[in-house]
């Protein structure tokens, strides 16, 4: 069995899950708020999680900063 790393601890997410933050993100001038959801739309190689937003920005996040939106719902 190989070695597991942070990254692959629970919860992993995929392209397409909705999520929502667990903080406020994103730089001081244009913060998203705690709460915000979106849905994944990549994984990057420097293993943050992409997400868009339902304002429509696309913000790069440690996993740390979301969990899986159980709601489903829009907004944020």
């Amino acid at each position: 069995m190989p070695p597991s790393t942070t990254f692959d601890e629970p919860p992993e997410f995929d392209i397409g899950d909705r999520v929502v933050t667990t903080d406020s993100v994103g730089p001081p001038w244009h913060r998203i708020p705690r709460g915000s959801r979106g849905i994944v739309v990549a994984r990057t190689a420097d293993r943050l999680i992409a997400v868009r937003f339902y304002t429509g920005r696309v913000e790069h996040l440690h996993p740390s900063l979301l969990q899986f939106d159980e709601e489903g719902g829009e907004g944020g």
